[in-house]
């Protein structure tokens, strides 16, 4: 078992076992490609969660061949992908100032839409003054919640009063039997009564 809470993805750790147990030059280039993937993904192209240890652990793969140009091509999207993305940020209100958050509440969404979903959250976070954001999707009775901080805002413990988790940054919910409206008020209410500890 290796445990490190400060490691910014399960993919950095797996870095630093493989560099202490192989020999130079043993590790793939494609597993050291995924490797590299899965950091640059976890930590948002090295802006949340990085350490000094994540960035050794990118020169490492990038010593065992991790090539950045052909890990960017494995995060490229098709075109229905684009448009799913497109349709969040196309719905979106900004509440408080801070908050922004997306709805999509169409009778064609599938499970692609909750991937689409994660994508806008992270996506908003690039607006100015955007502090926390949370993406909504309806998939049959259940409204799925991605939400995503800049890291001043708790959004953990905002979804935890709708019986979602996560982490500090990176939290989700699913909201069974209620209506997107309803679920924006819970998600209103849960998110005053978080900024009012802050006060």
């Amino acid at each position: 078992a290796y445990i490190e809470p400060s490691a910014s993805s399960a993919s950095e750790l797996v870095t630093e076992i493989l560099e202490q147990s192989l020999p130079l030059g043993a590790l793939p280039k494609e597993e050291a490609d995924l490797l590299l993937a899965g950091i640059l993904l976890d930590t948002n192209q090295f802006t949340r969660n990085t350490g000094v240890r994540t960035f050794s652990a990118a020169l490492y793969l990038r010593g065992e061949g991790a090539n950045p140009a052909d890990v960017r091509m494995l995060f490229r999207t098709n075109l229905d992908e684009f448009m799913r993305e497109a349709k969040f940020e196309s719905n979106v209100v900004i509440y408080r100032d801070i908050i922004a958050i997306a709805m999509r509440d169409g009778e064609e969404a599938s499970a692609n839409d909750r991937v689409a979903a994660a994508k806008a959250a992270d996506k908003l976070l690039s607006v100015g003054g955007v502090m926390a954001s949370f993406a909504l999707v309806r998939l049959d009775d259940t409204i799925h919640i991605s939400a995503r901080s800049q890291g001043d805002i708790n959004v953990q413990l905002i979804l935890e009063k709708l019986e979602g988790g996560g982490h500090f940054d990176v939290a989700g919910a699913q909201i069974r039997g209620s209506s997107m409206v309803q679920t924006l008020n819970r998600l209103k209410k849960a998110i005053d009564d978080y900024l009012q500890t802050l006060i």
